[in-house]
């Protein structure tokens, strides 16, 4: 048994929900466990026995100002806890707090993709740079576990790809499923418009996410993982912003996906390409969305013009691979 440090970053509810999974599997290897988590982590995560509430770091200055405060913050609570290894998705103070320290530690996340992977040519290279940038902390030495929708191949060593452990809905979750509904999720309230775009031609629409949104002939739910899923697997299309986590869910169900992303955005931007160019889905900024480009996604959508990929055939699941990880992390400290 081992004392593990598990960080996970507070924007987007991807983060959070492989969190669950990994957590599980480390409560079935015998692993003590404190898990740390706020913002739209903590919606997730609050429940849990072993959770601990800590600010998120955002973009922008207000992340650059709380890095100091939360790296202080966490080098007393881990030296007072003294982990085996600590696990970090997504959460900066977390790695900096155990290279002071001198623990082990697993970097857990998509955007490890653009660092430590071997990617297409004809990506963006300003992109994969800005992307490169937020992984700052993670270093060569650095064990990690690269999470993604589409399988890749490592180019660095000490580096595993994994795919989102697979989630079902419960029996009885999702009330009121329409077969053929389109669903949509955005991480952010930002899609009013392209939700418009979508119930326009009549297309049954539920958008979960904002309850309080008003757009007729849209059925809008607040978000519960268990709702989602399971009118996931009744819907025809997805139309969503292009976090990776719902991605790889879409793509292991099988679902063609409208995916979408801020101009600025260049890890979602990065993300819809990856899924176009693999027949996946068609990507569109919100700024360029035109009901043009939303009929030719649904014409593909009832032509069957998606390409299917066998992802759990290609990558292990990322609790096995942290599993792993966290074991050569430890063996090698």
């Amino acid at each position: 048994m081992a004392k593990i440090g598990y960080y996970v970053h507070g924007r987007g509810r991807g983060h959070a929900s492989r969190a669950l999974a990994i957590a599980g599997a480390l409560r079935e290897r015998g692993h003590e466990l404190r898990i740390y988590g706020g913002g739209q982590a903590a919606d997730l995560l609050g429940a849990l026995p072993e959770h601990r509430l800590v600010r998120p770091i955002y973009p922008g200055l207000g992340g650059a100002i709380e890095l100091p405060r939360r790296l202080a913050k966490e080098i007393v609570e881990q030296a007072d806890f003294r982990p085996d290894a600590i696990l970090s998705d997504g959460d900066v103070p977390s790695l900096l707090a155990a290279r002071a320290l001198g623990i082990p530690a697993v970097a857990l996340g998509h955007d490890l993709l653009f660092k430590r992977c071997r990617l297409p040519e004809e990506l963006p290279r300003l992109g994969v740079l800005a992307c490169r940038r937020t992984t700052w902390a993670v270093t060569r030495r650095t064990y990690a576990v690269a999470v993604h929708f589409l399988p890749a191949e490592p180019a660095m060593p000490r580096t595993i790809v994994a795919r989102p452990a697979p989630r079902r809905p419960p029996a009885g979750a999702g009330q009121g499923i329409e077969p053929g509904a389109v669903v949509c999720y955005f991480r952010d309230r930002n899609a009013r418009a392209a939700i418009e775009l979508v119930a326009a031609g009549g297309r049954r629409v539920i958008a979960f996410g904002d309850p309080d949104l008003r757009v007729p002939g849209v059925r809008a739910m607040p978000f519960d993982s268990r709702d989602f899923l399971a009118h996931l697997a009744a819907a025809s299309a997805v139309v969503a912003s292009a976090g990776s986590n719902l991605l790889a869910e879409c793509v292991a169900a099988g679902k063609p996906v409208l995916a979408l992303h801020e101009a600025r955005d260049h890890e979602q931007a990065l993300n819809a390409s990856l899924a176009a160019a693999a027949g996946v889905a068609v990507a569109s900024s919100f700024a360029s969305l035109s009901s043009r480009c939303v009929a030719r996604f649904f014409e593909r959508v009832r032509a069957g013009d998606f390409a299917r990929v066998d992802l759990a055939g290609s990558l292990p699941d990322a609790p096995s691979a942290v599993l792993a990880m966290l074991d050569e992390a430890r063996r090698m400290a």
